[in-house]
């Protein structure tokens, strides 16, 4: 029997796995004892990843529309034709009709292949799963400190005194990195949680700051202001590293913890406590989606503000810690985005800079998100490549109508998925142990996936499939050598530029960007003048009405497309939590049947009563297909991230539903 190495393709741990193979098939797998984040530990989820490969319902050949029917044909077929289509819409309408997106499984490889393609085209509408989440995380740590990734690692929390968890739940959404919390519990650290919701992770924490959505923001300026006002913060580290204290500490003397209390409902002895928490060092700063998807940017920086103050960046136990939810999204997110070149600004300079290793000059024109792209937008022709927007997206009636108006929808993708099955075309795309590639964890750590089984039937691997578009389109230098891809990657990259194949492939050394070291800013920030920066944001007026949370369950994955072949998994119950108090003035007992309505949609789910609850907020698993018709398209106006955690719903009873 062999054995392959492999990296987990679910959650941005990354954790190592090994897969034994035979006769080409994945008999099982098991963790890697050498991996250096994941040590030999496993979830469920990873445990059984293999398993979806071996679904009876994988596509294996491609299919085109015809008269309404998906039908077989050749793959000389579908892409002679997609390329015609293509180039007719592109002649007819201009290159910006045009955009290729991508989902946040998709190799370092095959994303930068994907973007540098619709390049060529002529268009800079390229995009990620990663603008629906941890858009805003990049954008504030680029702005503030140089980089917009994580600037510490998981294997640093152990040595921290204190662990803040700003909108995550790791026991649902990562828990392999539990270890590190309990390592830093019997070092007697502390964890400091701040979430509506009671999850797993808030009942280890020391310290649960159950807050009002969306008044994340004055809660950190009104604890910036405390640490002021009682000199609690580094004043040498502010002085030498940081720009902008004088004005951030004029403006911010209007947040006040008493105020914080009424606006969050966080009592002001827990904010004083959590205040003087961070104030000491080692700090490590952590953050999810429910910081993203609901504050944006203006919330991570307020966030980030803190750990400025506190002198807790740049030294060992301390820094910025993002969880990513996606094997490769913080890969994806580096590589490809509408308003930036992967080598820099979107200027001539740059632009001639890939002239030089492209053989052709990009377009300067801004692109449009997907989120612009798929939730208001007149364009005509769309690639995806394993994506799922039709389930994933907010106000998915919207999106689905959308989808349905274009003129040319191709879709790459292992399965028949609600996105695919309103293409043109569906090409069956590899699965994550059927080609190789690497992909970029949460940690920073760039690792190789090493290729274990071929792929069935017709189906092809991804930089095969694009490789062989271009060549339909005329387009020259598109390699399908994953090999080839990642070295010319990294010399457009540059913040990838130091790793080398070798380091790459090897589990059990760390491969970070854009140096090996598991904490940045030692000495410097990645800013022009090597300082970071202070950001002031004012908070908004929170909204008023009963708030749907949106969050995600230990034993699914995302739109369920793998676990829903996975055997072992059962299906995930329609299901909406509420407060009791909520619960007694809306009549509605538990296990009621109720009307889920937001303005953009509804839903019909079963009502479960939970003490976890906050009161004026109810919550459902991101996973209950349903759920995206009630969440609205309402996005973040600076990085178009929506909103999921912040839609207002009323809800009723259904008296009888026959």
């Amino acid at each position: 029997m062999l054995e392959t190495k492999s990296i987990c393709p679910y959650c941005g741990v990354g954790c190592g796995l090994v897969l034994e193979v035979d006769n080409n098939l994945i008999m099982r797998l098991y963790p890697d004892q050498d991996h250096v984040v994941s040590r030999g530990h496993i979830c469920g989820k990873g445990s059984t990843a293999h398993e979806p490969g071996n679904s009876w319902d994988r596509l294996l050949y491609p299919l085109k529309r015809e008269k309404d029917v998906m039908v077989r044909t050749s793959w000389d077929n579908a892409l002679q034709e997609i390329a015609t289509k293509l180039l007719e819409i592109r002649k007819r309408y201009g290159p910006e009709a045009i955009g290729f997106y991508g989902g946040c499984q998709n190799t370092l490889e095959e994303g930068y292949a994907m973007m540098k393609l619709a390049r060529a085209l002529g268009t800079n509408n390229v995009d990620s799963c990663a603008r629906v989440c941890h858009d805003p995380s990049a954008t504030a740590l680029k702005e503030m400190v140089g980089l917009g990734a994580t600037s510490t690692s998981v294997t640093e929390i152990p040595r921290s005194k204190a662990l803040v968890i700003a909108g995550e739940s790791l026991t649902e959404s990562h828990p392999v990195l539990v270890q590190y919390l309990s390592l830093l519990k019997k070092n007697n650290g502390k964890i400091a949680v701040i979430d509506p919701r009671t999850t797993g992770t808030a009942k280890m924490a020391d310290l649960h700051l159950k807050i009002r959505p969306g008044t994340d923001i004055y809660l950190f300026n009104a604890v910036a202001n405390f640490l002021i006002s009682n000199n609690l913060y580094d004043r040498k580290f502010v002085e030498d590293r940081v720009d902008g204290f004088e004005e951030f500490s004029r403006l911010i003397k209007s947040y006040t913890i008493q105020e914080a209390e009424r606006i969050t409902g966080i009592e002001q002895h827990i904010i004083v406590e959590f205040a003087r928490l961070i104030s000491q060092k080692p700090v490590i700063f952590s953050w999810g989606l429910g910081l993203t998807q609901t504050g944006g940017p203006k919330a991570v920086r307020s966030l980030i503000n803190l750990a400025l103050l506190t002198g807790n960046v740049g030294i060992d136990g301390a820094g910025l810690l993002v969880y990513r939810g996606q094997t490769n999204v913080q890969g994806s997110g580096d590589l490809i985005k509408p308003n930036v070149f992967p080598n820099g600004p979107m200027e001539l300079e740059t632009a001639k800079e890939l002239e030089k290793i492209w053989g052709f000059l990009p377009p300067m024109r801004e692109g449009k998100t997907v989120t612009e792209a798929l939730l208001g937008s007149d364009m005509k022709a769309i690639v995806l490549m394993n994506f799922n927007p039709a389930v994933s997206f907010p106000n998915r009636r919207k999106v689905e109508n959308f989808l349905k108006s274009l003129e040319l929808l191709v879709v790459m993708d292992p399965f028949m998925t609600e996105t695919a099955k309103l293409a043109h075309y569906v090409l069956p795309s590899a699965m994550w142990t059927e080609k190789e590639g690497s992909v970029t964890s949460l940690d920073r750590i760039v690792k190789w996936r090493f290729k274990a089984v071929s792929p069935p039937g017709e189906v092809k691997e991804e930089l095969e499939i694009l490789s062989l578009l271009a060549d339909r389109l005329g387009l020259k230098g598109f390699s399908r050598d994953p090999k080839e891809v990642f070295e010319e990657m990294k010399t457009v990259a540059k913040t990838y530029s130091n790793l080398t194949l070798d380091q790459v492939m090897d589990y059990s050394t760390p491969s970070r960007y854009p140096e090996n070291d598991t904490v940045l800013y030692r000495t410097r920030f990645y800013t022009t003048n090597g300082k970071a920066k202070l950001k002031f944001e004012e908070q908004p007026e929170p909204k008023s009405g009963l708030i749907l949370i949106t969050g995600r369950a230990v034993t699914r994955y995302n739109t369920d497309e793998m676990i829903s072949r996975t055997p072992g998994f059962s299906q995930l119950a329609s299901v909406i939590y509420l407060n009791l108090k909520d619960a007694q003035r809306l009549g509605i007992r538990d296990n009621d049947i109720v009307k889920v309505t937001s303005r953009c949609g509804m839903a019909i789910l079963n009502a479960r009563i939970s003490p976890d609850v906050l009161e004026g907020t109810v919550f459902a698993y991101m996973h209950v297909r349903s759920i995206n018709n009630v969440v609205c398209d309402e996005l973040d106006p600076e990085t178009k991230t929506p909103r999921y955690k912040y839609t207002e719903v009323s809800i009723s009873k259904i008296e009888n539903i026959y």
